[in-house]
Protein backbone atom coordinates (compact mmCIF):
# COMPACT_ATOMS: atom_id res chain seq x y z
CA UNK A 1 0.00 0.00 0.00
CA UNK A 2 1.29 3.46 -0.85
CA UNK A 3 2.69 5.36 2.11
CA UNK A 4 2.93 9.10 2.70
CA UNK A 5 5.43 10.74 4.99
CA UNK A 6 2.71 10.99 7.63
CA UNK A 7 1.78 7.33 7.41
CA UNK A 8 -0.88 5.45 5.46
CA UNK A 9 -2.12 7.72 2.65
CA UNK A 10 -5.73 6.56 2.72
CA UNK A 11 -6.05 6.95 6.48
CA UNK A 12 -4.50 10.41 6.31
CA UNK A 13 -6.91 11.42 3.55
CA UNK A 14 -9.82 10.27 5.75
CA UNK A 15 -8.53 12.33 8.67
CA UNK A 16 -8.17 15.41 6.49
CA UNK A 17 -11.71 14.93 5.18
CA UNK A 18 -13.10 14.72 8.73
CA UNK A 19 -11.26 17.90 9.64
CA UNK A 20 -12.50 19.70 6.53
CA UNK A 21 -16.14 18.69 7.00
CA UNK A 22 -16.59 18.73 10.77
CA UNK A 23 -13.45 20.33 12.21
CA UNK A 24 -13.14 17.02 14.09
CA UNK A 25 -10.90 17.51 17.20
CA UNK A 26 -10.06 13.79 17.40
CA UNK A 27 -8.97 13.78 13.76
CA UNK A 28 -6.81 16.86 14.37
CA UNK A 29 -5.16 15.21 17.35
CA UNK A 30 -4.47 12.07 15.35
CA UNK A 31 -2.98 14.08 12.48
CA UNK A 32 -0.76 16.06 14.84
CA UNK A 33 0.50 12.78 16.29
CA UNK A 34 1.52 11.73 12.80
CA UNK A 35 3.58 14.89 12.29
CA UNK A 36 5.30 15.10 15.66
CA UNK A 37 8.66 14.20 14.10
CA UNK A 38 8.30 16.98 11.54
CA UNK A 39 7.46 19.54 14.23
CA UNK A 40 10.44 18.45 16.31
CA UNK A 41 12.75 18.73 13.29
CA UNK A 42 11.63 22.31 12.73
CA UNK A 43 11.99 23.12 16.43
CA UNK A 44 15.51 21.70 16.44
CA UNK A 45 16.41 23.69 13.32
CA UNK A 46 15.11 27.06 14.53
CA UNK A 47 15.58 27.08 18.30
CA UNK A 48 18.32 29.35 19.66
CA UNK A 49 19.31 31.24 22.77
CA UNK A 50 16.61 33.78 21.81
CA UNK A 51 13.96 31.21 20.88
CA UNK A 52 13.65 28.29 23.32
CA UNK A 53 13.00 24.84 21.89
CA UNK A 54 9.50 24.67 23.37
CA UNK A 55 8.54 28.00 21.78
CA UNK A 56 9.93 26.92 18.43
CA UNK A 57 7.87 23.73 18.67
CA UNK A 58 4.70 25.70 19.43
CA UNK A 59 5.32 27.99 16.46
CA UNK A 60 5.77 24.95 14.23
CA UNK A 61 2.49 23.54 15.58
CA UNK A 62 0.78 26.87 14.84
CA UNK A 63 2.05 26.66 11.27
CA UNK A 64 0.67 23.14 10.95
CA UNK A 65 -2.71 24.36 12.25
CA UNK A 66 -2.78 27.10 9.61
CA UNK A 67 -1.87 24.58 6.94
CA UNK A 68 -4.82 22.40 8.00
CA UNK A 69 -7.22 25.32 7.66
CA UNK A 70 -6.01 26.26 4.18
CA UNK A 71 -5.34 22.83 2.68
CA UNK A 72 -7.42 21.87 -0.35
CA UNK A 73 -7.01 18.24 -1.44
CA UNK A 74 -8.65 18.95 -4.81
CA UNK A 75 -5.51 20.76 -5.96
CA UNK A 76 -3.71 17.44 -6.18
CA UNK A 77 -0.89 18.39 -3.81
CA UNK A 78 -0.13 16.15 -0.83
CA UNK A 79 -0.66 17.61 2.62
CA UNK A 80 3.01 17.35 3.60
CA UNK A 81 4.03 19.24 0.44
CA UNK A 82 1.52 21.95 1.28
CA UNK A 83 2.27 22.08 5.00
CA UNK A 84 6.08 22.16 4.90
CA UNK A 85 6.53 25.77 3.67
CA UNK A 86 3.64 26.96 5.85
CA UNK A 87 5.23 25.58 9.02
CA UNK A 88 8.65 26.92 8.14
CA UNK A 89 7.14 30.25 7.13
CA UNK A 90 5.60 30.65 10.59
CA UNK A 91 9.01 30.25 12.23
CA UNK A 92 10.72 32.59 9.77
CA UNK A 93 8.00 35.19 10.27
CA UNK A 94 8.54 35.08 14.04
CA UNK A 95 12.27 35.60 13.58
CA UNK A 96 11.69 38.41 11.11
CA UNK A 97 9.13 40.25 13.24
CA UNK A 98 10.50 39.69 16.74
CA UNK A 99 14.06 38.38 16.82
CA UNK A 100 16.02 40.25 14.16
CA UNK A 101 18.75 42.30 15.82
CA UNK A 102 19.85 43.94 12.57
CA UNK A 103 17.09 45.98 11.00
CA UNK A 104 17.08 46.10 7.22
CA UNK A 105 15.48 48.85 5.07
CA UNK A 106 11.72 48.68 4.64
CA UNK A 107 11.80 48.13 0.84
CA UNK A 108 13.98 45.06 1.31
CA UNK A 109 11.72 43.79 4.09
CA UNK A 110 8.68 44.21 1.83
CA UNK A 111 10.41 42.41 -1.03
CA UNK A 112 11.38 39.56 1.29
CA UNK A 113 7.75 39.18 2.31
CA UNK A 114 6.61 39.15 -1.32
CA UNK A 115 9.25 36.54 -2.12
CA UNK A 116 8.12 34.42 0.81
CA UNK A 117 4.45 34.61 -0.20
CA UNK A 118 5.13 33.83 -3.85
CA UNK A 119 7.50 30.98 -2.98
CA UNK A 120 4.84 29.45 -0.76
CA UNK A 121 2.23 29.67 -3.54
CA UNK A 122 4.56 28.05 -6.07
CA UNK A 123 5.39 25.28 -3.60
CA UNK A 124 1.72 24.64 -2.85
CA UNK A 125 0.63 24.63 -6.49
CA UNK A 126 3.64 23.08 -8.19
CA UNK A 127 5.49 21.28 -5.39
CA UNK A 128 8.84 22.93 -6.12
CA UNK A 129 11.09 25.73 -4.93
CA UNK A 130 11.19 28.67 -7.38
CA UNK A 131 14.49 29.89 -8.78
CA UNK A 132 15.61 33.52 -8.97
CA UNK A 133 14.39 34.02 -12.55
CA UNK A 134 10.92 32.67 -11.76
CA UNK A 135 10.56 34.94 -8.73
CA UNK A 136 11.70 37.95 -10.73
CA UNK A 137 9.12 37.23 -13.45
CA UNK A 138 6.27 36.58 -11.03
CA UNK A 139 7.01 39.66 -8.91
CA UNK A 140 7.90 41.89 -11.88
CA UNK A 141 11.25 42.72 -10.34
CA UNK A 142 14.83 42.43 -11.48
CA UNK A 143 16.88 39.39 -10.55
CA UNK A 144 19.27 41.75 -8.74
CA UNK A 145 16.41 42.95 -6.51
CA UNK A 146 15.50 39.35 -5.65
CA UNK A 147 19.09 38.43 -4.81
CA UNK A 148 19.56 41.57 -2.71
CA UNK A 149 16.41 40.90 -0.68
CA UNK A 150 17.39 37.28 -0.07
CA UNK A 151 20.91 38.30 0.93
CA UNK A 152 19.53 40.91 3.33
CA UNK A 153 17.57 38.17 5.05
CA UNK A 154 20.73 36.15 5.59
CA UNK A 155 22.51 39.17 7.09
CA UNK A 156 19.77 40.08 9.54
CA UNK A 157 20.58 37.37 12.08
CA UNK A 158 23.46 37.30 14.53
CA UNK A 159 24.73 34.46 16.69
CA UNK A 160 25.88 34.62 20.28
CA UNK A 161 29.40 33.41 21.00
CA UNK A 162 27.84 31.62 23.97
CA UNK A 163 25.82 29.55 21.53
CA UNK A 164 26.88 26.13 20.33
CA UNK A 165 27.72 24.46 17.05
CA UNK A 166 27.46 20.73 16.49
CA UNK A 167 30.96 19.40 15.92
CA UNK A 168 30.63 15.71 15.16
CA UNK A 169 28.69 14.14 18.02
CA UNK A 170 29.29 17.01 20.45
CA UNK A 171 28.08 20.60 20.79
CA UNK A 172 31.05 22.99 20.82
CA UNK A 173 30.92 26.71 21.82
CA UNK A 174 31.03 29.04 18.83
CA UNK A 175 33.86 30.93 20.55
CA UNK A 176 36.15 27.98 19.84
CA UNK A 177 35.88 28.66 16.11
CA UNK A 178 37.16 32.25 16.29
CA UNK A 179 40.50 32.60 14.56
CA UNK A 180 43.55 34.13 16.20
CA UNK A 181 46.90 35.44 15.02
CA UNK A 182 49.16 32.60 13.96
CA UNK A 183 52.90 33.46 13.90
CA UNK A 184 53.38 30.64 11.41
CA UNK A 185 51.74 32.79 8.72
CA UNK A 186 54.45 35.42 9.10
CA UNK A 187 57.15 32.77 8.83
CA UNK A 188 55.45 31.29 5.79
CA UNK A 189 55.36 34.70 4.13
CA UNK A 190 59.08 35.13 4.75
CA UNK A 191 59.79 31.70 3.31
CA UNK A 192 57.82 32.57 0.18
CA UNK A 193 59.81 35.79 -0.28
CA UNK A 194 63.10 33.94 0.18
CA UNK A 195 61.97 31.22 -2.25
CA UNK A 196 61.27 33.83 -4.92
CA UNK A 197 64.65 35.45 -4.27
CA UNK A 198 66.47 32.11 -4.53
CA UNK A 199 65.05 31.63 -8.01
CA UNK A 200 66.85 34.81 -9.08
CA UNK A 201 70.28 33.28 -8.28
CA UNK A 202 72.48 31.41 -10.70
CA UNK A 203 72.08 27.61 -10.58
CA UNK A 204 75.35 27.14 -8.65
CA UNK A 205 74.63 29.85 -6.07
CA UNK A 206 71.05 28.57 -5.68
CA UNK A 207 72.28 25.00 -5.12
CA UNK A 208 74.67 26.10 -2.37
CA UNK A 209 72.03 28.22 -0.60
CA UNK A 210 69.38 25.51 -0.77
CA UNK A 211 71.76 23.03 0.86
CA UNK A 212 72.72 25.61 3.49
CA UNK A 213 69.29 27.07 4.27
CA UNK A 214 66.84 24.25 3.60
CA UNK A 215 68.90 21.23 4.62
CA UNK A 216 71.13 22.92 7.18
CA UNK A 217 74.32 21.42 5.78
CA UNK A 218 77.71 22.68 6.94
CA UNK A 219 80.10 24.28 4.49
CA UNK A 220 82.35 21.22 4.75
CA UNK A 221 79.55 18.86 3.76
CA UNK A 222 78.49 21.12 0.88
CA UNK A 223 82.08 21.20 -0.35
CA UNK A 224 82.21 17.39 -0.35
CA UNK A 225 78.88 17.20 -2.18
CA UNK A 226 79.95 19.66 -4.89
CA UNK A 227 83.56 18.43 -4.96
CA UNK A 228 85.01 21.89 -4.33
CA UNK A 229 86.99 23.46 -1.50
CA UNK A 230 85.35 24.83 1.63
CA UNK A 231 86.81 28.27 0.84
CA UNK A 232 85.04 28.18 -2.52
CA UNK A 233 81.75 27.29 -0.82
CA UNK A 234 82.25 30.15 1.66
CA UNK A 235 82.77 32.59 -1.21
CA UNK A 236 79.65 31.35 -3.04
CA UNK A 237 77.59 31.79 0.12
CA UNK A 238 78.82 35.36 0.65
CA UNK A 239 78.02 36.25 -2.94
CA UNK A 240 74.59 34.64 -2.75
CA UNK A 241 73.74 36.39 0.51
CA UNK A 242 74.59 39.73 -1.04
CA UNK A 243 72.30 38.99 -3.98
CA UNK A 244 69.47 37.87 -1.67
CA UNK A 245 69.74 41.01 0.43
CA UNK A 246 69.25 43.07 -2.66
CA UNK A 247 66.18 41.01 -3.58
CA UNK A 248 64.27 40.84 -0.32
CA UNK A 249 66.27 42.28 2.62
CA UNK A 250 64.99 39.40 4.75
CA UNK A 251 67.76 36.84 4.85
CA UNK A 252 70.68 37.11 7.21
CA UNK A 253 74.07 35.62 6.38
CA UNK A 254 74.10 31.98 7.60
CA UNK A 255 76.18 31.34 10.68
Amino acid sequence: MKKSRGGDAAEEAALLERIRENDDPAAKEKLFERYQDLLHRFAHKYHSDRLPYEDAFQLAALGLTKALKRYDATRGVSFITFAYPTVEGELKKHYRDHLELIRIPRPLRDMRQRIHNESRLIWEREGREPDIRTLAERLQASEEDIVEALAAGQCSHVFSLDGTWRDGDDDAPLSLFIGSHDPAFEELEKEMVVERALRSLSPRHRKVMELRLKRGWTQTRIARELKVSQMHVSRLIREAVGMLREECSLCEEPA
